[in-house]
């Protein structure tokens, strides 16, 4: 479980790079060779740091400014750091990492330990209450989007947060509704795979693979869930061995194959459901890459 310092670490990181975000999850396996090439380019690894970059410079900016501190964080927050959304199907990264648990507590410790988690212990109540409202607004009002997983999502048209969105992308009504909405979509498509004929079939092999081998589940992602929340010297010792088995079968079993065509072609299909979202998020963050870069040159130093 997180502590409240890292837990308030990732929320603000979330909030102000929340596109950057669904870019990488649409943009983790290539898309499908057939698919028709996309009307407008997406931005590569260097391009979203940069505007990563740039964002939470002009958050630290606007929280000077009103009187707060603010230390900007990466975009990813440990170069090991990986989501498996269908379960852990890298060995190597399972025999060194297993479920990722000592990457999760350097985290922890950073965000305890890092001038940001002293500094939040050292406010009052009632300045922290200031600070989250100077950084995300007063309110989620402003700023909504229908969520294509139901419902209806809103932020903040005030707070540094929104402000850097309008430094850096100027229609922070259309950068909300389309990032935002790209962001949800990356969840519909786990949820899509998942209940996906060929990978519920490829899914029990892969249970009775690790059955075998004395690891008994029905899900690699429950499974990783379930280990973690087992603490103690004995639970942590089986970490690295329960993590290779899942790898070991989700790739024997042909799970981890199954699961990323799956991905790809889903991915294809959303797509094109959603182009307006994904055309205009794409659009608005291209424009932005020459402010990012003067952003960038004229605060990093500072």
């Amino acid at each position: 479980m997180l502590n409240t310092a890292r837990r308030n670490w990732i929320s603000a990181s979330l909030a102000a790079g929340v596109a950057l975000l669904a870019v990488a999850a649409w943009t983790a396996l290539p898309a499908d060779g057939a698919a028709q090439p996309a009307p407008v380019r997406t931005v590569d690894a260097a391009e979203l740091d940069l505007l990563h970059t740039a964002g939470e410079l002009l958050v630290r900016d606007c929280m000077r400014a009103q009187g707060f501190s603010y230390w900007p964080v990466p975009r990813v927050p440990h170069p090991d750091l990986r989501d498996f959304p269908y379960g852990v199907d890298d060995v190597d990264w399972a025999r060194s990492h297993g479920f990722g648990r000592g990457i999760e507590r350097l985290l922890d410790e950073e965000a305890v330990s890092g001038p940001a988690g002293q500094y939040e212990r050292g406010l009052s109540a009632g300045q922290r209450d200031a600070r989250g409202a100077a950084l995300l607004g007063p309110d989620a009002r402003g700023l909504e989007v229908e969520s294509p997983l139901g419902g209806t999502l809103g932020h903040s048209d005030r707070g540094c947060v929104t402000e850097s969105w309008r430094q850096l992308y100027g229609d922070v009504r259309l950068w909300y509704r389309s990032s935002e909405t790209v962001n949800q979509l990356a969840a519909v498509r786990t949820g899509r795979v998942n209940q996906d004929p060929a990978f519920r079939k490829a899914l029990a092999a892969w249970s009775e693979c690790v059955g075998r081998r004395g690891h008994p589940a029905g899900h690699p992602v429950r499974q990783r869930e379930e280990q973690l929340a087992r603490t103690g010297p004995d639970a942590e010792a089986q970490d690295v061995p329960m993590a290779t088995a899942q790898a070991e079968c989700a790739r024997s079993s042909g799970l981890a194959d199954t699961a990323q065509d799956l991905h790809r072609r889903l991915s294809d299909k959303i797509r094109s459901d959603h182009r307006a979202a994904f055309d205009a998020m794409r659009r608005m963050q291209v424009a932005a890459l020459p402010t990012a870069r003067d952003v960038v040159a004229r605060l990093s130093g500072t």
